[in-house]
């Protein structure tokens, strides 16, 4: 099995070229457009123009097609997946219930999982706002679910405050499913495989079969790599 036979076929958006970001698209006139709120985001930390994966990347996400991209480090791949996410669940027309998710994105290692929180979160809280409007039946924005703690107390936490994105390592993503069962995942809009070809070579096979296999159909699917093999083709 590869991840990407887990579902249908994932149309490619190539290997990206390198890095310019002075020569890209502003984000502004990516189409399909983005939110105000996700644009603001990205002007207060200093984003004005996309990164050529990005480029490649957001609209066809947005746009509910699938991608496999080859991207090497640096590259800007985070804010590649980040930002369609944030887009194709803030247009989500029924509101998220406190166990709904709508969004997974799994990365090979904790320290790369938090790198991609401390990123969505920003863009997140712009479309759920549970702590500011203090409603106990809206749920957090996301959730970092990695090894290192205990993860007993994070079905707990889900099953207590829930989450709309969850970020993280196979193994704990795949133990909190199995532990919380009050967890939805019928409404998950986009999976993410992030560094896949990582993922795959350090065994996690098995473990990313039983996520997927949780997961709706009809649902798009992410694979980034910084390099392309057979398993992820």
């Amino acid at each position: 099995m590869t991840a990407a036979a887990a579902d249908d076929a994932i149309p490619s958006a190539g290997k990206i070229p390198k890095q310019r970001p002075a020569d890209g698209p502003r984000f502004d006139s990516l189409r399909p457009p983005l939110r105000a709120e996700s644009l603001a985001v990205l002007a207060a930390q200093g984003f004005e123009r996309a990164t050529p994966v990005q480029a490649a990347t957001i609209g066809l996400l947005a746009g509910n097609k699938d991608v496999a991209v080859e991207a090497c480090t640096g590259s800007g791949k985070t804010l590649a997946f980040v930002l369609p996410l944030v887009e194709i669940l803030a247009r989500q027309e029924t509101p998220f219930r406190k166990h709904s998710v709508g969004g997974i994105i799994v990365s090979p290692t904790r320290e790369l999982a938090k790198q991609i929180y401390d990123v969505a979160v920003p863009f997140l809280n712009t479309v759920f706002k549970h702590g500011a409007a203090k409603d106990t039946k809206a749920p957090r924005a996301a959730m970092l679910l990695v090894g290192g703690t205990d993860a007993a107390a994070d079905a707990k936490a889900f099953a207590e405050f829930g989450a709309v994105a969850l970020i993280g390592t196979p193994g704990r993503l795949d133990d909190v499913m199995v532990r919380c069962r009050v967890m939805d995942l019928k409404r998950v809009e986009l999976l993410v495989l992030d560094e896949a070809d990582r993922l795959l070579s350090m065994g996690f096979v098995k473990t990313l079969n039983a996520i997927i296999k949780r997961l709706p159909k009809q649902r798009r699917t992410g694979l980034f790599s910084a390099t392309q093999t057979e398993e992820t083709e």
